[in-house]
């Protein structure tokens, strides 16, 4: 089956995010009086924000409602997000234009909020090469739970084994696995020591994806 769609996370994938999330869910901890380690954060990364909390309010027992905890992490986040320096993954914008030129069909499925989503695209000016743009926000289940990457095939009206992922996390890697999709693991120093093992290719840099490799990797 030839596969000529391709879904992008965003965080770790566009956007070199993930420290700058770490950064302001370490001070969340914080405030929260809740232990905070490297280890304990990777298990976290890729999920969205609700089902994040859930399993936070679960492993520290906390009593607070998972929502309100999640809109206290999202007020502290958009207060420190005008001094975050956030850039682009390097070679991701030029991968995103190679494939809009190769006509490939793209769309972005992310754990981060729809306003977050909206405003990295528009930044750095790819918003417009996505069909789709997917907040896990508006999904019950996230990754490593494959809804997200299936409502994409459904906004397409697709069989799911016409689509490539581009994933940086252990979670979106199993999310898009259990969806029955291609999966290229990006490992990202900057989005800890992730787990990859599951993807079906594993690059460290986007350059790498000429449109030869890509050609091949989807016919």
């Amino acid at each position: 089956m030839i596969k000529d769609h391709f879904i992008f996370d965003m965080d770790g994938v566009i956007i070199d995010s993930e420290p700058a999330h770490k950064e302001v869910l370490e001070k969340v901890f914080g405030e929260l009086n809740l232990n905070f380690s490297d280890a304990y954060h990777q298990t976290l990364v890729g999920m969205a924000a609700v089902p994040m909390w859930e399993k936070i309010k679960a492993d520290f027992t906390i009593e607070t409602n998972a929502r309100e905890l999640m809109n206290f992490h999202k007020e502290i986040f958009f207060i420190e997000a005008e001094n975050l320096k956030i850039e682009a993954v390097p070679e991701v914008v030029s991968l995103i234009k190679r494939l809009k030129e190769m006509n490939y069909h793209l769309s972005l499925a992310s754990s981060s909020s729809l306003k977050l989503i909206e405003r990295f695209t528009e930044e750095l000016a790819v918003k417009d090469y996505f069909d789709f743009l997917v907040s896990g926000e508006s999904l019950e289940r996230s990754k490593p739970f494959p809804d997200i990457f299936l409502k994409v095939a459904e906004n397409y009206k697709l069989d799911s084994s016409r689509f490539v992922v581009i994933e940086d996390s252990k979670n979106g890697v199993a999310a898009a696995k259990a969806a029955e999709m291609f999966c290229i693991g990006y490992q990202n120093p900057n989005s800890g020591n992730q787990n990859l093992s599951q993807a079906d290719v594993v690059i460290d840099d986007f350059s790498k994806l000429t449109p030869e490799v890509i050609t091949k990797m989807t016919n």
